[in-house]
């Protein structure tokens, strides 16, 4: 019997039996589950952001929003621009003086203030290129992947931010006062090609200007029989409103004035007589530095006023209803640096915004 005890219970101890002290098997692989991380390819966070673009007069040729926003969604590989987004991005386009375009640019959260904010230049006149980098900037802002470091605390901002934003372009003191003095070869007018000066003043804006010149066609002769010599010239006062595009300008000028013929052996008659003309000019500016530039010019002169050259024995000479005119004048600028005071909108910049 103790043998046979024995054996029950040896073979009861050997015997398989639930494992004490352990948790269930599928616990144990839902708490695997969990903490393990997911690797399953994630889609990228992506920004959102209400887009606010104005251009201040005078920029009226710079790309519009299209352009920016199609760089953006070119460059984050989405369109970020949505209507309703928390996020919104004031950009202003606003020329500066000479040939810079400006940008102004910020971020600001769903409470207004401003997180973000750039001020980029275009030294060239080059608005595409200025819109382009705008597109660039705001990617590196926009982009969650980059995390930038936000802007520091603006500064407080003004009571009506709109328009200050209206009033920062910085802008030169216009008009500017030239003077210039010009040589010209006049030809058709008078009864010989001549020669011509001009005294120019001009008042000057970026792309206009009114002048006022006094003009003098020095003295033309011409033979009359074997003994008899008539000399003619003209004096005039022209007004000459221009538009110019960069280097090219273009005009219209009245000149009023008087002939006078003299002669030598001669009597004639009808002299002095009123002088008055009208037509175009047209020509190319070249400046050598911001005080000085020489122009080259061409006019085309339609006489309204009858003119002719008369002796008691008859007409002599009558020219005819047109002529033409080549000139160089070389013009100095009075105030060539002279610039009104900026007015700009508080901005915030970053620490490593352009200055």
């Amino acid at each position: 019997m103790a043998a046979a005890s024995s054996s029950n219970t040896g073979a009861r101890a050997a015997a398989p039996g639930r494992p004490r002290g352990r948790a269930p098997a599928w616990l144990v692989a839902a708490a695997a589950a969990a903490l393990t991380p997911w690797r399953a390819d994630a889609a990228p966070p992506r920004a959102a952001v209400q887009l606010e673009y104005r251009r201040a007069p005078g920029t009226e040729r710079c790309p519009d929003d299209g352009l920016l926003r199609e760089e953006m969604a070119r460059q984050l590989g989405y369109d970020p621009v949505e209507p309703e987004a928390a996020l919104q991005a004031r950009t202003l386009v606003f020329r500066g003086p000479g040939r810079e375009v400006h940008a102004t640019m910020e971020l600001h959260d769903a409470e207004g203030s401003v997180t973000w904010s750039r001020h980029l230049v275009a030294y060239n006149d080059d608005c595409r290129e200025l819109v382009m980098n705008m597109a660039l900037s705001l990617r590196v802002a926009l982009d969650p992947s980059l995390n930038v470091q936000p802007a520091p605390a603006p500064l407080p901002a003004p009571a009506d931010p709109d328009e200050a934003a209206v009033e920062a372009p910085v802008r030169p003191a216009w008009p500017r006062v030239s003077v210039g003095l010009a040589g010209s070869a006049v030809f058709g007018i008078l009864p010989d090609t001549t020669a011509g000066t001009a005294l120019h003043v001009a008042l000057r804006y970026p792309s206009f200007s009114l002048g006022l010149e006094g003009h003098f066609q020095w003295p033309a002769a011409v033979q009359v029989d074997r003994d008899g010599l008539v000399s003619t010239w003209v004096a005039a006062a022209n007004a000459i409103p221009c538009s110019q595009i960069r280097r090219l300008f273009a005009c219209a000028f009245v000149s009023i004035g008087v002939v006078t013929s003299s002669g030598t052996n001669i009597e004639l008659v009808n002299t002095p007589s009123l002088w008055l003309a009208t037509g175009p000019r047209a020509g190319v500016e070249m400046p050598f530095s911001d005080r000085i530039s020489v122009q080259l010019y061409g006019d085309l002169v339609l006489r309204l006023t009858e003119l002719r050259i008369e002796s008691t024995s008859g007409v002599l000479w009558a020219p005819p209803a047109s002529g033409g005119l080549v000139g160089l004048r070389v013009d100095v600028n009075l105030h060539p640096r002279r610039e009104a005071p900026a007015r700009r909108a508080p901005v915030a910049r970053g620490t490593g915004a352009p200055h």
